[in-house]
């Protein structure tokens, strides 16, 4: 038998299935994290008197019943960190016993000796952990924890030599940049080459802090970064070749096809079109999973424009971040340009441009 790997699989998959059906799925177990990275989304929630709104085990083994018999498949538990959450390996354990092929997203800070047996009594899909420096200068002034990077690097060996499935991970920011792809080749070198990935947006926070956004990569410093790796740059100008014509007439507000095969829901049970958007979320607790997902979404993707917003009209749209959740948490006003988006579309633009004329 033909042995085909995960990216085959899924692009295999997808193309079969031209109907909604909730296939991958992340849930966000809990905001609390022991880091404190100076670029997070979310820290604003990372705070202890919001465990006690968090769903128990009980709760989520309703929520992950339902998944399982819409046709969920792809689960990822992702936070904060997901392995504080109390019941962690319990929720854990309940979606791996499902039938769920279940990642975990962390920081590997808390993840021990104990974890690492479980995982391989009971494997994950995949473990990911962020790696945002090589030096612990750099990775520290990240995280804000002294002797963070001591502890995270002994937990990617431990994990490394188990034979357990782990991808690192990195976030372009101005504070690592310099480290960028001695991070790349670090990991590379670790676990082979299919198991980095590099992304280069940084988002602002849910509770519309702007923090975040300024240890942002200007456009021309990604660039430069990637055309500088050959891996890089052949995956920059794949993407290049490809028709990025859009798929839903430019008058409707959102764009993103994700709500299709995806769906993200919070700590606290709320099932949302995607980690920065709540209009038209369903709480879990009170309404069923299949209401959310068939009735609730399909009423944010049927939004239009309703300003003369210069987004509706952009010719470099197909290339652009853009996105209503993105611009609500950057500017208050889904409908607004984001100058940083509009600078990285251009500078794409000027790219694809460029790849043109040298196959000219």
């Amino acid at each position: 038998m033909k042995e085909l790997d995960f990216d085959d699989f899924s692009k295999g998959l997808d193309e079969k299935l031209n109907k909604s059906l909730p296939l991958n799925g992340q849930i966000e177990l809990t905001y609390r994290c022991g880091f404190n990275c100076i670029h997070c989304y979310c820290k604003a929630y990372n705070r202890p008197e919001n465990k006690e709104k968090e769903l128990s085990f009980e709760q989520w083994k309703g929520v992950l019943d339902q998944i399982h018999a819409a046709g969920g498949l792809y689960l990822t538990l992702t936070g904060g960190d997901p392995l504080l959450h109390s019941d962690f390996f319990k929720i854990y354990d309940y979606a791996i016993d499902k039938g769920f092929l279940v990642s975990i997203f962390t920081n590997g800070f808390i993840l021990d000796d104990e974890h690492i047996q479980h995982f391989l009594e009971k494997r994950p899909f995949n473990i990911e952990i962020t790696l945002n420096g090589i030096t612990p200068q750099t990775y520290e002034a990240i995280t804000t924890v002294p002797d963070s990077f001591k502890r995270v690097m002994e937990t990617i060996r431990k994990i490394k030599e188990s034979g357990l499935p782990l991808v690192l991970k990195t976030n372009g920011l101005k504070e690592n940049r310099d480290e960028i792809l001695a991070i790349k080749k670090f990991i590379y070198d670790l676990l082979g080459k299919g198991k980095y990935k590099f992304d280069s947006f940084i988002c602002a926070g849910m509770d519309h802090s702007l923090e975040p956004t300024k240890h942002r990569l200007e456009p021309e410093e990604i660039f430069e970064i990637e055309s500088t790796d050959p891996d890089m740059q052949a995956h920059r100008n794949e993407q290049m070749k490809h028709d990025h014509s859009l798929w839903r007439s430019k008058d409707f507000l959102y764009h993103c096809n994700s709500w299709m095969k995806g769906y993200f829901i919070n700590p606290y049970g709320f099932l949302q079109f995607c980690h920065l958007s709540t209009k038209y979320s369903t709480d879990l607790t009170k309404e069923s999973f299949k209401k959310g997902f068939y009735e609730e979404f399909p009423k944010l993707l049927a939004e239009k424009y309703k300003t003369n917003s210069k987004c509706v009209t952009c010719k470099d749209k197909d290339l652009c971040y853009h996105c209503p959740a993105r611009a609500f948490v950057e500017v208050g006003d889904e409908e607004a340009p984001v100058e940083y988006f509009c600078k990285l579309a251009r500078n794409k633009v000027e790219q694809r441009e460029e790849l043109k004329g040298k196959a000219i």
